[in-house]
């Protein structure tokens, strides 16, 4: 009975040398980038000797680690975000003091601007441009691999001759580990990304950098099974031109197709770009697609109705991934308009080729009806024109199997502009196209035998 008094009036004196007087540390972990909490992060602490301790974050990023003694500790976290962002977190100086039941100390991923702040030093106007971070990772062990990331986006530029569209593209290579930072990025642009290591790729996706902030992506590449030809171009074969070539593989993907009402939608089109594959969707909205190379690839969704929707997803080989796609942005389709304008030479030449009836002539009206997405949207339903799906996200107009002679503005396009004719022009520039098989096209529009494509921007009136 004595004894316990004695322990009694020691706890009561001497609080910290009771056996329950240790202290709990607790707190949160937090995304201070994506502001969401951190789950399953490993908080460890660690004094002197060979004390340490340490937990596991819960879902909603709390931690707790029990019966620390009081003294001076080093508190700090572990988490797959810090390696993605390529950090080390410096671990906090922590100091219990006794006779405290509880002691908060919170941590936290750094946020966006302090990241890219010492990421990108130096970095012009960076309150507008943003980062791009991750690492590039094999599609089947997920191992890094050493290669590069390349970013990709139209820049509209003002100059002698009006507004111009001007391709600007970014590679950045990887380290021994995978990992790539790219500052400087436009917020206001759509981007388009794909990665290479060696004969090991991904496909395109597209990406929006947040202002001031900062990206996490990473990329998985991986071999294709098999490439088959996009077209079979006659001077691709005499080695004029590169054929390009659609990747193969035995990935799949399945899902559903819904509006932002939660209703079906049927009979739309599912494809993965850069591989020549696609399907529709049944009237449940489901749809499957097979044969797909493994690694980062976009699945596009394509319905009447909506804007095409482009989701990027991971894909393994020899294992189905499943999707939701949500089509939520519904489109108008416009009314016959009538144009008027004054008269022009340009404009003379178009009517009189209208009234001639050669070829097949989209005039402002009929552009304006089709509410297309991309340029090559606009042939889709020509007869005798097909729209080739080529890598990426491009695609290639074909007339009679094979690429027409380009002209914008009545200029002749080269090679390379006319390949893609999506880069080359928005359907919202357009003001007219003309489409000509060798046989009926005007002499001023002369090219090859497949035929040619007269694209007009700006240059007739509306």
């Amino acid at each position: 009975m004595l004894h316990r008094r004695i322990q009694y009036l020691l706890a009561l004196l001497f609080p910290a040398a009771s056996l329950g007087a240790q202290t709990s540390v607790v707190g949160t972990v937090t995304d201070s980038v994506g502001h969401h909490p951190v789950t399953g992060a490993l908080v460890q602490i660690a004094g002197s000797g060979s004390f340490v301790k340490s937990t596991t974050s819960d879902s909603l990023g709390r931690y707790r680690i029990a019966d620390v003694p009081p003294g001076s500790y080093l508190l700090g976290f572990f988490h797959a975000t810090l390696d993605s962002l390529g950090l080390d977190v410096s671990p906090k100086q922590v100091t219990i003091v006794a006779g405290v039941g509880e002691q908060h100390v919170d941590l936290a991923i750094p946020p966006a601007e302090r990241i890219a702040g010492q990421l990108c030093r130096g970095t012009a106007d960076r309150d507008s441009t943003g980062l791009l971070i991750g690492h590039l990772r094999d599609a089947e062990t997920r191992q890094p691999r050493k290669g590069s990331v390349t970013v990709l986006w139209m820049e509209l530029t003002i100059g002698q001759g009006g507004v111009h569209r001007n391709r600007q593209q970014i590679p950045i290579k990887t380290d021994d580990l995978g990992w790539f930072a790219m500052c400087g990025l436009p917020s206001d642009a759509v981007l388009q990304a794909s990665a290479q290591a060696g004969d090991e790729e991904s496909g395109v996706v597209e990406l929006q950098v947040p202002a001031g902030g900062l990206l996490l992506r990473d990329f998985l590449v991986s071999h294709a099974d098999s490439l088959v030809p996009v077209y079979d171009d006659s001077s691709a074969v005499k080695g004029v031109l590169p054929l390009p070539m659609l990747r193969r593989g035995s990935a799949r993907v399945s899902g559903v197709v819904h509006n932002d009402k939660g209703k079906p939608v049927a009979n739309a089109q599912v494809s993965v770009p850069g591989t020549g594959i696609d399907a529709r969707t049944e009237e449940t909205g489901t749809f499957q697609l097979g044969g797909l190379p493994s690694g980062t690839q976009t699945v596009e969704v394509r319905a009447i109705g909506f804007e095409p929707k482009r989701v990027a997803v991971d894909l393994t080989r020899d294992r189905l991934t499943t999707l939701d796609v949500l089509l939520d942005h519904p489109v108008q389709t416009l009314d016959a308009v009538k144009i008027y304008g004054k008269g022009n030479v340009a404009m003379a030449e178009f009517q009189r080729r209208l009234k001639a009836g050669w070829g097949h002539i989209l005039t402002p009206a009929d552009i304006a009806r089709r509410g297309a997405f991309e340029a090559t949207d606009l042939f889709r339903t020509m007869p005798g024109v097909r729209v080739a799906q080529g890598r990426g996200f491009s695609s290639t107009v074909l007339i009679r199997g094979c690429r027409p002679t380009v002209y914008l503005n009545g200029m002749r396009m080269d090679e390379e502009a006319a390949s893609d004719i999506d880069m080359l022009v928005r359907p919202s520039e357009l003001t007219a196209v003309e489409v000509y098989t060798a046989a009926n096209r005007p002499a001023e529009f002369f090219g090859n035998s497949c035929g040619s494509i007269v694209l007009w921007a700006g240059m007739l009136p509306r």
